[in-house]
């Protein structure tokens, strides 16, 4: 053992660990499992039956009387850790990482994006059924038809009516149509939608 220091193997991971920063902490269990009442031997490691990645975290707060956490790291499993170890802690001074949640922000935004982009697909996937059907088209200056599409429950509920428009739109030009409005009823989680034909403008 070096000298001033106490190996802990914690969870299988193995951690050398100062005396003196034991020290700021004297009632703590890492502490008391260090003394000699604890661990008489002082050539061997000191077992702890946790998780030995989390307890990077502790060594960290005992370090600087804080950690910042990555947003893979729930806060609420590191204040148990913490008092599983008998450690003092201020929880204002466990955060998480800026970078780490803009991060999170970022990614969540593109999978929402791409989910609407999917649902769109879908609402466009019923205005070309519909457009197909015979018989339910007006004639005036334009051609319309209005239906009520299979799939926009999660469509109405997650996005503004000219976001869903916009999206929808951009499968349907190319297709000679085009949804020119749409009518939700929240309530009812019922939606109609009114197409116009594009390719005789």
């Amino acid at each position: 053992m070096m000298a001033g220091t106490v190996l802990f193997n914690v969870g299988g991971q193995q951690y050398r660990i100062s005396q003196s920063l034991l020290d700021t902490q004297p009632k703590c269990m890492p502490t008391r499992s260090a003394s000699e009442h604890w661990h008489s031997d002082d050539s061997s490691e000191i077992y702890i039956d946790r998780n030995g990645s989390r307890f990077q975290y502790v060594l960290d707060y005992l370090r600087d009387g804080r950690v910042v956490l990555p947003i893979s790291e729930c806060k609420e499993a590191i204040i148990s850790e913490l008092e599983y170890y008998s450690i003092d802690y201020d929880e204002d001074y466990i955060i998480h990482s800026s970078t780490s949640q803009s991060q999170a922000v970022d990614g969540m935004k593109i999978i929402q994006n791409t989910i609407m982009k999917w649902r769109c697909a879908d609402l466009a996937a019923d205005c070309m059924e519909a457009a197909w059907k015979e018989g339910k088209w007006r004639n005036g200056d334009k051609q319309y038809l209005s239906f009520e599409p299979n799939r926009f429950k999660e469509i109405c509920h997650n996005m503004k009516e000219k976001e869903v428009i916009m999206m929808t739109n951009e499968y349907l030009m190319s297709l000679g149509v085009k949804i020119s409005s749409m009518d939700f009823d929240i309530g009812h989680e019922r939606c109609r939608v009114t197409l116009q034909v594009t390719n005789e403008e």
